[in-house]
């Protein structure tokens, strides 16, 4: 079975996704805008998909005064998946 692991960001609004998916292309980060894993509550319902090696994009966001909802850590076994608050 094919094992991946990344981390997500959520947003309260639309607004803060899109701004932060800007500022993470501006800065190289390699981004994916994804849906909300029904898991996870967000009143926004976009997030965005990074690799576990992103760096503190949590340092980012707040430089840039960015309200982030959730960060979690994903890893995915076939069927089975398990979400980290971190």
């Amino acid at each position: 079975m094919d094992k991946e692991e990344y981390r997500l960001l959520v947003f309260n609004s639309t607004h803060h996704a899109l701004e932060m998916e800007e500022l993470l292309k501006e800065n190289d980060y390699n981004t994916i805008v994804v849906p909300v894993p029904p898991e996870i509550s967000a009143n926004c319902g976009i997030a965005i998909k990074l690799p576990v090696d992103a760096g503190d994009v949590l340092a980012l966001a707040k430089d840039s005064e960015i309200k982030i909802g959730g960060y979690y850590q994903i890893q995915e076994q076939g069927l089975e998946k398990k979400i980290k608050r971190v």
